[in-house]
Order: C-alpha cells, then structure tokens, then sequence
C-alpha cells in the first residue's frame, strides 16, 4: 500500500495483518481507496443513481475525489486534493505546496482559521471545532430571535474556500464533463449545508460554459457513514464481477520434483 501523506511506501498491509493474526488466512481480505467506497455507496444507494457519469467528492481531514463514466462503471479513485490551485502556495501535508487540501480539507480549514486570528475550540477533534467554525461564521437566531454578529475571519476563510472548490470542481468538470458532482464526507456534509450556492457560482464562473451548463452539483444523501457503506459492499462488488459464483480455491502448488524426492530421501 502506498499513502503518501502519512508515511506509507510499498508496505505489506495483508501480509503484515496475515502474520499478526489480526487477519486469519482463512477470512477474504478486501481494502480500497475512501474517495472509491464512497462514490461505489452513492452510486448503487444514492444521488448517484441513474447517471451515466458522476464525480463524487468525499471530504474529510483531507480532501479525494472518485469518477465514474460510461466505460469505467466502479469508479476510478483520484488524487484530486493534491490538484494545484495555487502556485507556490500553503505547505501540503503530502509534500507538494498550493494543493486544493491545503485550502480545502477540514485539517487545512482550521489551521487558516487560527492563523487568521480565529480561535478554534481547544483540544477538540475536527468534527466538533468545524462545527465552531461554520456556527462562528454563520450564526443562527437564538430562542429569542436574536442573532449575533458573525466571526468575520471565520466567514472571510470561508468565502475564500468557496472559491477555491469552484475552481477544483471546474477543473473537474472540464476533464470529465460528468453528469453530476456529489458532495460527501463529515466535513463536506458539514460545509456543503452552509455554502454549496457559493461554490456553485465559482464554479460556474471558472468552467466552460457547455459542459458547466450540464452538470449538477449537490450534496450525497447517504450521510456522513457512506464511505463505510462503500467498504461494506466490497465483497459484494466482488461477487457480481464473477458473475454471481463463488471465489475458486486457488489451485495448491505442486513441488518440483527434486525436492520431493529430497525429501523421501531425508526421512528415510
């Protein structure tokens, strides 16, 4: 397995969980890319359903996306959070600078809140401070009726990420000229209730105008588990790729005939 922003270069995951026994030989083991559970989940349960061609987004911590055509029904994972949108940018997590996830991902939201000025909650987990964040920037009225006045930083990182998605989703949409783009994720979720118009506005202004004219964009509708939705279908993915039959016993390797014959000799 290779994951690039965490360390990972070639590493043996199966065999290392065969050898633990965390993983017994005898129980199938199945492991694929977030982005590609996701859209898998939304395309068979989904927004995604009935169209021909869709790209789904998954938005958490960091930012991947998954495209599905005509000719490519599962689904092809992407790297689209380590596309460049500006040059000589923010540091990424993956090594590279100006990444869409170095602006975008929650992880990267939180940290251009704090180095603006603003005050994410302390020592909580991401879910709970972009909750802060969106609610700092987007206050809603109190029982009273009452509203208070917005964190302007808050809403100024904010309205800059909306750009910033619109002109990744254009670029999405001027490679793949997909039917739909699905928004998901814990995070995409959260961001997309509160600013999705915005980003439709960039994005409509940074594509083309034919294939930006085609396509709608709106959030999944399997909720924050979809990618583990996703994940749980694998083996039934499997399944219907071999046609509805059971996985064959891999045939057991024979022994060359000189060892077995070095062996007849040793034990007598």
């Amino acid at each position: 397995m290779h994951g690039q922003t965490i360390g990972w270069d070639t590493v043996p995951l199966e065999r290392l969980l065969r050898e633990s026994r965390l993983l017994p030989e005898a129980v199938p083991y199945y492991i694929d890319n977030g982005a590609k559970t996701l859209g898998q989940a939304e395309m068979w349960f989904g927004a995604g359903r009935g169209a021909q061609s869709a790209v789904v987004v998954l938005f958490g911590s960091g930012v991947g996306a998954c495209v599905v055509t005509d000719d490519m029904r599962s689904g092809q994972a992407l790297e689209w959070g380590h596309l460049t949108v500006r040059v000589r940018g923010r540091n990424c997590r993956c090594g590279a600078t100006g990444c869409l996830e170095a602006y975008a991902g929650a992880e990267a939201l939180l940290e251009r809140w704090a180095e603006a000025g603003g005050r994410p909650p302390a020592d909580a987990d991401e879910e709970t401070a972009l909750t802060a964040m969106l609610a700092a920037a987007y206050p809603v009225p109190d029982a009273e009726g009452a509203t208070a006045p917005a964190d302007a930083t808050a809403l100024a990182v904010l309205e800059e990420t909306a750009e910033y998605l619109g002109a990744g989703f254009s670029d999405l949409i001027n490679l793949f000229q997909p039917e739909r783009i699905l928004v998901g994720g814990w995070a995409g979720l959260q961001l997309g209730r509160r600013f999705l118009d915005t980003v439709r506005t960039y994005t409509a202004s940074y594509s083309l105008k034919y294939p930006g004219g085609r396509v709608d964009i709106d959030l999944g509708t399997l909720g924050p588990d979809a990618v583990t939705v996703g994940a749980a279908i694998l083996p039934l993915a499997a399944f219907f790729a071999r046609g509805g039959r059971r996985a064959e016993a891999a045939p057991e390797q024979q022994s060359p005939a000189w060892q077995t014959s070095l062996r007849e000799r040793a034990a007598q």
